[in-house]
């Protein structure tokens, strides 16, 4: 036993060291709890930070002040949040406030190189729907006004290359709502113009990219939902897909549009090579925030009571639940903390990845390159076989289920590729 031990310890060591991109953590925007009635916080705004390695949550900033949130973004060691009438610039690793302005209307954020981008509206209207700032000090660079040709509010936005596509709905204006992608020039600060999406593309929520065309989620009045397809900066297709998509948390991975079927309260995905509905997940559960993980391979969705308690599911792409952890009130928005690691033990050198590890009861196993025929084989630290699952030809991911394994850990193989290893929990 001593010796097997000796060797399972070995094989781990022996596993290459390189650089690699990794999740560090996942951040997640509760949005609280504001008794419109009472006019009264009842559960303030938070900032909370997922760790996939552990797989533990924990509340990293409350906010004060602001009565709901709706954006979160991350990158180059920062975190910006979107709150209210605030934008709020956060460390990602000490998670200090470096920054607060006042920006009414705020809705939704990117980034782009050194600057944060912002979409607003506001019931009434404003002076502008959407800014430039630095992301420096968080001042005013620029907006584009409706005198350039913006006219209407925004809500997402999305940066291809050196163009930022804004989802201009109106959606302040309820009687009269319009559906355009608006397009801005950032290395020249300037308004390209807008692309209508029809009569049934109105309220655009969220905007997906899919090689150099976008995909955009459209809740129009709410009695439908549809999605656009934006090919060379036109329009192929606008398509009904739902009688409801009711937030319009969408995303899309693996050549599938992720988004909420309502009626049945499930996931149901829409296929971009087709254009037309490809399935609704019967396992999995209606999200209120949905995120894909490209690293992982894996979906974050949220759940939530929108009073007393919320939850993200660590979800595989046919809408397994892998794992669970509570998280605070309304978790509506999330975002990557993406970083370059060196020296992890056990993932560099082969393109097989487990996720999450460690694991509870299911863990996920995805490959970039697929296999004719083969099989996944797990052994324990004396080297025992425990389990084992046929690889499909084509296949590049399957789904394990070790909830009846006893916890600790264990080495995984496919094929002749190098050792993977997983703690089951």
């Amino acid at each position: 036993m001593y010796r097997s031990i000796l060797s399972f310890l070995g094989v781990c060591a022996l596993l290459s060291a390189g650089a690699q991109q990794t999740v560090h953590q996942v951040f997640v925007l509760n949005e609280g709890y504001f008794d419109m009635n009472a006019q009264t916080q009842v559960v303030p705004v938070s900032l909370g930070s997922y760790d996939p390695l552990s797989g533990t949550y924990q509340t990293v900033a409350t906010l004060t002040g602001p009565r709901f949130a709706s954006d979160v973004e991350a990158g180059n060691g920062v975190v910006y949040v979107a709150a209210d009438d605030q934008l709020l610039k956060y460390d990602a690793d000490s998670y200090a406030l470096l920054g607060q302005v006042q920006v009414p209307g705020i809705r939704q954020l990117a980034l782009w190189n050194d600057r944060v981008l912002l979409t607003r509206g506001e019931l009434g209207g404003l002076p502008h729907y959407f800014e430039v700032r630095l992301a420096s000090d968080l001042s005013l660079d620029y907006a584009i006004t409706p005198a350039d040709g913006l006219l209407y509010s925004a809500e997402d936005v999305e940066v291809v290359g050196d163009v930022a596509h804004l989802a201009v709905g109106n959606s302040f204006d309820w009687g009269n709502l319009v559906g355009e992608v608006a397009r801005v020039d950032l290395t020249t600060g300037s308004y390209l113009g807008a692309i209508d999406l029809g009569p049934d593309g109105r309220n655009p929520e969220n905007i997906m990219l899919e090689g150099s065309d976008l995909f955009v989620l459209n809740n129009t009045d709410f009695s439908k939902s549809s999605i656009s397809r934006l090919s060379g900066g036109a329009l192929s297709y606008t398509v009904d897909v739902t009688v409801n998509s009711s937030c319009g948390a969408s995303v899309l991975a693996d050549g599938q549009v992720y988004y909420m079927e309502y009626a049945l309260n499930k996931l149901a995905r829409f296929g971009t090579a087709t254009g037309t509905v490809t399935d609704t997940l019967a396992g999995s559960l209606a999200p209120y925030g949905m995120l894909y993980d490209p690293v992982n391979e894996v979906l974050y969705t949220t759940a939530t009571d929108f009073v007393s308690s919320g939850e993200l599911h660590i979800t595989g792409l046919d809408g397994t639940v892998l794992s669970t952890v509570p998280v605070g009130v309304s978790p509506g928005r999330l975002a990557l903390d993406l970083r370059t690691a060196s020296g992890v033990a056990g993932d560099v050198g082969t393109d097989v990845r487990l996720f999450p590890n460690p694991t509870d009861d299911r863990l996920q196993v995805s490959w970039e390159a697929p296999v004719e025929r083969g099989e996944v084989v797990v052994h324990d630290t004396a080297g025992r076989e425990v389990l084992r699952q046929r690889v499909g030809p084509g296949d590049t991911r399957l789904t394990l289920n070790v909830q009846d394994l006893p916890a600790g850990p264990y080495l995984l193989q496919l094929n002749e590729r190098p050792a993977q290893r997983f703690t089951k929990r």
